[in-house]
């Protein structure tokens, strides 16, 4: 339930809850036309709509004033449906029945012709009209007139028969669908927006994840920046096996990744294939072993010791983006391995240059000349590119002093005289 809550708040089912949702909604247009049909009393045996099986005819003035609803049955000719006279006030059209009493009154009803049930019984053509109400016809001196002078034979102007209802201000089934499927497809793509927004701003919140904070840490980089910004270049997009050439000038990130679900993937990925490390365990096995132990105490050269301490600093980045060390402990043990480096090198510059010869030593032994001074002359470039950048970490003294509580302290100490 916990990991539900999570995803939903970071945004990672929000994408398919929305595509459900609209589906959903879009299922929904039937029952809310219903919904809404009988809130307005817009169904069938509701004022303006269809006349049903026990829908009450109307034959006279007499049984409307008797009725509370009622419905017409006009009848016309062998040859046609009933014509009826009509007539207009202000704007508004009436139309003249004739009942079966001899009785004409007005009555009004909605252009739509959807509540008018036609059809042809005993060879005549008939015309049942949609529920009615007999209402009071509130007009004035003048209207009355006109009503008067343009139906005179009506049998009253001081009612007519109401076969409009809600119809009259609200719109048609085909309509309203129309509408809440347009709604669904607007929340829809809202949701979806919405949800693409907060899922990159959740891949931008995880990525700086794995930016340096501090000039202790930009110094922990730098230690394997070289290989770290060849890294970067791997394992995004959806054929991991082309290389984001443009993404050796980004940002310089601890372990060369993004902490994000790419980024975490394809460092565990690496580690397993290249490395054969599949846990917390076996990674500081590793580190320990190149760094202090059997893989170190061996070398004579310093290309041989720059090669396993740069690695080793190297795999404690890629611990911390696999997600199995804290950045307290990445940044702990990687002091460890950096107090060693300024124990053997005297530079910046010397470190590199012996981390490339290594390098190079490596790629001759086990792929042959030419990847060698291919994959070398790679690896120059980018070196060449981290020393002229603004931000690069070989900027830093080489004897930055690698104390992490050190640097908490001093970094207390300025915040408190800044205040």
């Amino acid at each position: 339930m916990k990991r539900i809550l999570r995803d939903l708040r970071e945004g990672n089912e929000m994408l398919n809850i929305a595509a459900v949702t609209a589906a959903v909604m879009f299922l929904l247009a039937g029952p809310c036309w219903r919904l809404y049909a009988w809130a307005l009393d817009l169904g069938p045996g509701g004022l303006g709509g269809l006349a049903e099986e026990d829908t009450p005819l109307a034959h006279s003035v007499a049984d409307m004033e008797r009725l509370d609803r009622f419905a017409l049955l006009l009848r016309g000719t062998a040859e046609e449906y009933p014509k009826n006279e009509y007539f207009f006030v202000n704007g508004t059209t009436y139309w003249v029945f004739t009942l079966d009493s001899g009785e004409r009154v007005a009555g009004r009803y909605t252009q739509s012709l959807e509540n008018i049930q036609r059809e042809k019984v005993d060879g005549v053509y008939q015309e049942l009209l949609p529920v009615g109400a007999w209402r009071e016809w509130k007009l004035s001196g003048e209207e009355r007139s006109g009503v008067e002078r343009d139906a005179p034979r009506l049998t009253t102007t001081a009612y007519f028969v109401d076969m409009e209802g809600n119809h009259k201000e609200t719109i048609t089934e085909a309509k309203f669908k129309a509408g809440f499927w347009t709604f669904c497809l607007v929340v829809g793509l809202a949701s979806i927006f919405v949800t693409y927004n907060r899922q990159q701003k959740r891949k931008r919140k995880e990525a700086d994840v794995t930016l340096p904070q501090n000039d202790l840490e930009r110094w922990i980089v730098g230690s394997y920046a070289i290989w770290g910004q060849f890294f970067a270049q791997l394992g995004h997009g959806s054929d991991k096996n082309v290389r984001n050439v443009e993404a050796c000038r980004g940002p310089i990130r601890i372990g060369g990744q993004p902490m994000d679900d790419e980024g975490r993937e394809y460092t565990r990925w690496t580690l397993k294939d290249s490395w054969e490390i599949s846990n917390r365990a076996e990674l500081l096995d590793t580190v320990e072993y190149m760094s202090a132990g059997p893989g170190f105490t061996p070398c004579k050269t310093q290309s041989a010791r720059a090669w396993q301490l740069c690695r080793s600093m190297q795999l404690l980045g890629m611990g911390f983006v696999a997600g199995w060390l804290d950045r307290k402990e990445m940044v702990d043990r990687s002091c460890a391995v950096g107090k060693r480096m300024q124990e053997h090198f005297r530079s910046w510059e010397e470190l590199a240059e012996s981390f490339l010869e290594g390098y190079y030593v490596w790629l001759l032994r086990d792929y042959g000349l030419e990847q060698a001074e291919r994959g070398l002359k790679e690896r120059q470039e980018i070196y060449g590119e981290l020393r002229a950048r603004p931000d690069s970490p070989y900027k830093l003294s080489w004897y930055f002093p690698l104390d992490q509580e050190a640097l908490r302290r001093r970094e207390a100490r300025l915040g408190a005289l800044e205040k």
